[in-house]
């Protein structure tokens, strides 16, 4: 096997995006280690690696705090199978998007769900972020999303599947470099969206400014109106002032059901 050096991954990044479109994926059955989840009243429809990483409730979180706008371009890094850009594109939003994803399997399903869902607005490059900054600033974004991985190299249970280490774990992006690939990527005044533990709110703060992200919205997401806050989300602007908007809690579960507003989630009815 043959692989590239980072300049030649470079150098390919605007050939990817040029011919994503005309790539001929014919064959979007099923495959053994692939399951078809449907979901949001059978509007989406995605598939997923049977073993490995499975995007969760987190993603689609997320995706409904992002503010986009009409001619913004948006950046996905880590897409897995695509959720959060086919989601918003599904919810009728038909703004330029791309995803990055370094898992070439994750990477072969999200192309599959582009098809399986109809966005053509959705792209994905394979590859890994940090080598594609150089080329990607030359066209900034407006808004970068990233549902990263939550624990620290050397702690916590680890899987013993590599796609599960490599999205729950900051093996192959830190927190540091995250936040400073964000920034370069954004125009002024460009906005950065995440979700973290609650745990790990300070850390993200002060990691953020650093790189001349201002938080500007933060949200406590609780498990149950009973529990504490296990993660937050966030809005940071580029080069934005300093004010802060803390805003009303996000209860998932209301006893064994979604909340009211989980479940409008789950309805791309108006």
């Amino acid at each position: 096997m043959i692989r590239q050096t980072n300049s030649q991954q470079t150098l390919t990044i605007i050939e990817q995006q040029n011919t994503i479109n005309q790539q001929l994926i014919t064959d979007i059955n099923i495959a053994d280690d692939e399951t078809l989840d449907i979901i949001c009243n059978e509007d989406l429809k995605l598939i997923q690696k049977r073993w490995g990483y499975r995007f969760s409730i987190d993603s689609i979180i997320l995706s409904n705090f992002v503010v986009l706008k009409k001619k913004d371009r948006l950046l996905d890094i880590g897409s897995g199978c695509g959720i959060i850009p086919i989601y918003m594109s599904k919810k009728g939003y038909g703004n330029d998007m791309l995803g990055i994803e370094i898992q070439e399997e994750l990477f072969g399903v999200s192309q599959k769900n582009i098809l399986l869902n109809h966005a053509p607005n959705v792209k994905f490059i394979h590859g890994d972020i940090k080598y594609m900054e150089k080329e990607l600033k030359k066209t900034p974004f407006h808004v970068v999303v990233a549902n990263p991985p939550y624990t620290k190299r050397h702690t916590g249970r680890k899987s013993n599947q590599t796609s599960r280490v490599m999205a729950r774990y900051e093996s192959q992006l830190e927190l540091s470099t995250l936040v400073s690939i964000a920034s370069t990527l954004l125009f002024k005044k460009g906005r950065f969206y995440t979700i973290y533990p609650s745990k790990r709110l300070g850390e993200l703060i002060y990691t953020s400014k650093a790189y001349r992200l201002e938080p500007k919205r933060i949200r406590f997401v609780h498990p149950s109106m009973e529990r504490p806050a296990n993660l937050f989300l966030a809005e940071f602007i580029k080069e934005g002032g300093i004010e802060i908007k803390v805003e009303k809690p996000l209860y998932i579960y209301d006893n064994d059901n979604y909340t009211d507003e989980l479940q409008t989630y789950y309805s791309f009815k108006d």
